[in-house]
């Protein structure tokens, strides 16, 4: 087909839901696109109607094929394509890990729904572009991440970034989180440890993927533990470490969460935090630790 003769309906939106473990869920379609055509696998959703914004179009089209109303709808990105095989040029693309049963799933539009993993996906008949689309994904920190949250063992790391004045770095996260991940708060650069990486490799990786900087060095403050340090904590154990960087507030980038800024220990207070990052906080700015930067 032709880009002329190829269908065009503008932006769309699309869901992609996971499971518990891992998988996710396509929708085997009943119309006929090249190069894979009828019977192939995709993503549910669909365009954007005139005045809808892409978050309410990808609920209401997911609604629409699946007789699922999702409540733990994230955004993921937007994907942008220019290939012979798309009706879409740009795809607002979301996630979700509501617990969803395969057998309430309604095939209301296409062939057929099923879950599958990553590595059946990658066997399946899928258009080049959600196959780049489910490729990015299982790749990226969305998709660990969720996944990480429903083991049963996790043990994360995290930063306390120090300016001159030694004001601490902190990130407000993202407004979309599930309520039990603590929304629009303030909270410590850092995130999940990988099977097998060491904690303080973590804490380098996890600065540097949100923030955009490698820090030279680190110092571990002290491990936490959920049953008897923190008990609101998402993590079992958490690994906090600290550094005295100085990075200019404009120069950190906000790849993740929704911005990152400096706070003196009195300003804490009046933020909204999640109770765990209070308390480490709270005891890092009391401890000999900080207390020894500036002597």
């Amino acid at each position: 087909m032709s880009d002329d003769a190829r269908p065009h309906l503008g932006p769309g939106a699309a869901v992609l839901l996971m499971d518990a473990t891992g998988r996710v869920l396509l929708q085997q379609r009943d119309d006929d696109l090249a190069p894979a055509g009828y019977g192939r696998w995709a993503l549910p959703g669909g365009g954007i109607e005139p005045g809808e914004s892409p978050r309410d179009a990808a609920l209401r089209e997911f609604e629409e094929e699946t007789g699922i109303a999702l409540a733990r709808l994230r955004f993921h990105r937007t994907a942008s394509y220019d290939g012979p095989a798309s009706v879409v040029d740009a795809l607002h693309v979301f996630f979700a890990d509501d617990d969803v049963d395969e057998a309430a799933i309604q095939v209301n539009e296409g062939l057929a729904f099923a879950f599958w993993s990553p590595a059946e996906i990658a066997s399946l008949s899928i258009n080049p572009f959600p196959r780049s689309i489910l490729e990015a994904f299982f790749a990226s920190d969305h998709y660990r991440g969720t996944l990480a949250t429903k083991a049963a063992y996790r043990e994360g790391a995290c930063v306390i970034a120090l300016d001159r004045w030694g004001r601490a770095l902190l990130q407000l996260r993202d407004a979309d989180l599930p309520p039990e991940r603590y929304p629009d708060t303030w909270s410590l650069p850092g995130g999940l440890m990988e099977p097998g990486e060491a904690p303080d490799a973590a804490a380098l990786r996890e600065f540097e993927e949100e923030t955009g900087h490698l820090l030279e060095d680190l110092t571990l403050y002290r491990a936490f533990r959920r049953d008897t340090d923190l008990p609101s904590a998402l993590v079992d154990v958490q690994h906090v470490y600290f550094a005295d960087p100085d990075i200019p507030e404009e120069r950190v980038e906000v790849r993740e969460g929704q911005a990152f800024r400096y706070f003196e220990s009195a300003a804490l207070a009046a933020l909204p935090m999640p109770p765990h990052t209070r308390q480490i906080l709270a005891a890092f700015f009391t401890s000999p630790a900080y207390k020894g930067l500036f002597h």
